[in-house]
């Protein structure tokens, strides 16, 4: 079996298969039955579209007698009805114990469609034959990012990489990248992609365009906007070329723009990422829209993105969507409409955004007592350097400054804290040490306003 397994890590799928279907034919039933049940595994990587081969190997292979308690055999069953959609209970009840990587490999795969993605990791085990060997360090990688380790899974997609050869090596490293970006390291990303583009001699077209929309996240990521918006530019002219049209191309074109302060343009990108978008994907473009109009000032426009998006069906980040019409409604001084869609959105999970706004209702209507409340209340919901943790530290100060320094103590603590997360170009922050340096000498003074 050695050639074959040489030709299936080489990736010469057709040589393994013509091989072990020879041995299958004649061979001793011994050889027949390994000829099959690595048949089976063959046809096991093709996922759905080789479910009725694979089935047949393992068939043949049973008629032949001696599988019905090897582990190997009740795996790949296992992962074949697995990736059918059984339930756990027919599929779990197929494994056995045992410490064969290519069984554990298989356990793995099938726990993997079950969506038991802990135990995926605690299944795998070293010792796989080598075109097995990189696909269980992938496995693992998936298997992280639906848990949400995005390093832990960058680190498994390299591994990977380390192991394969050819196009499997180059998405490899292209999943490495991804996951980089969504643990928020734009120079890991920036080195996966730059060894990707030299693991194959000509890159297929839609998968250049892929590296090259990664390229322009990592460097939007870096702050290099005018980088990144080459870029993408270059994915989605390969994206025209190859005929597969994503719509997060140019949303990210959008996004890229309106950091670069071009708002038609980001718009404009934006309706066209609308256009290409389907189903749930509709929802996070006119979120995206949102967001800019509201930071352009253009609220009555933002109103209507939201309200769109508010219709749109199974949006996961709805409780969000509501904050920021609450946001809307209120710079428009629809303040009444403001707080009951504020309090909507906190009923739904967004409680630091919503108390954020209540805080600035009561604000304006110089209620400063209540306002004071909602937003210490904001602040201790808020995640640290969040949007809404920084907007909530920072009206705590105005707050008790309008209130004549009351509690120069916490002013001073609250500034402090928010200042490290307030652009030095933000007036914000020339405010900020202005209250901290009065708190200051209050303390000093050892006097308290009244």
């Amino acid at each position: 079996m050695k050639g074959v397994l040489e030709a299936l890590h080489q990736g010469d799928y057709d040589t393994a298969i013509e091989r072990l279907a020879r041995k299958a034919l004649f061979g001793s039933k011994g050889e027949a039955r390994e000829a099959l049940l690595l048949l089976a595994e063959v046809h096991s990587l093709y996922g759905e579209e080789g479910l009725e081969k694979a089935h047949w190997a393992l068939e043949e292979a049973y008629e032949l007698g001696g599988l019905e308690y090897d582990p190997l055999y009740r795996a790949l069953l296992g992962e074949l009805l697995a990736l059918e959609g059984r339930g756990e209970r027919e599929v779990l009840a197929l494994f056995l114990p045992t410490e064969d990587p290519r069984a554990r490999y298989h356990q793995a795969q099938a726990l993997f469609y079950l969506g038991r993605f802990e135990e995926v990791l605690r299944t795998l085990k070293e010792g796989l034959p080598a075109f097995l060997a990189w696909r269980a360090e992938g496995l693992k990688g998936r298997a992280l990012e639906r848990l949400g380790r995005y390093r832990e899974a960058a680190l498994a997609y390299e591994r990977g990489a380390e192991l394969a050869l050819g196009l499997e090596r180059y998405w490899l490293l292209l999943d490495a990248a991804a996951m980089w970006l969504e643990a928020g390291e734009g120079e890991r990303a920036l080195l996966a992609l730059e060894e990707a583009s030299g693991a194959v001699g000509e890159e297929p077209v839609e998968d250049a365009a892929t590296r090259h929309y990664l390229l322009a996240r990592s460097h939007l990521l870096l702050d290099n906007p005018n980088r990144a918006l080459e870029e993408v530019r270059e994915a989605l002219r390969l994206e025209e070329e190859s005929g597969h049209r994503a719509y997060g191309t140019p949303l990210l074109e959008g996004q890229i723009l309106w950091r670069l302060g071009r708002y038609a343009e980001g718009m404009a990108a934006y309706r066209e990422a609308l256009a290409r978008a389907e189903g749930l994907e509709k929802g996070y473009v006119l979120h995206e829209m949102a967001v800019a109009a509201l930071d352009q000032g253009a609220y009555l426009e933002a109103e209507e993105y939201l309200e769109a998006l508010l219709r749109e069906e199974g949006y996961p980040y709805r409780a969000q969507a509501l904050a920021d019409l609450a946001e809307a409604l209120y710079r428009q001084g629809r303040y009444q409409e403001a707080e009951g869609v504020a309090k909507e959105a906190m009923g739904q999970g967004a409680e630091a955004a919503g108390e954020l706004i209540l805080g600035h209702i009561a604000y304006d209507l110089m209620h400063l007592e209540e306002a004071l409340a909602h937003y210490r209340k904001a602040a201790e919901l808020a995640e640290e350097g969040s949007r809404e943790w920084v907007g909530a530290q920072e009206m705590v100060v105005d707050t008790l400054v309008q209130l004549g320094y009351r509690s120069p103590e916490e002013i001073l603590a609250r500034a402090e804290a928010v200042l490290p997360h307030v652009h030095p170009a933000d007036e914000w922050r020339q405010a900020l040490v202005a209250y901290r340096e009065r708190a200051e000498a209050i303390l000093r003074e050892g006097r308290r306003p009244n």
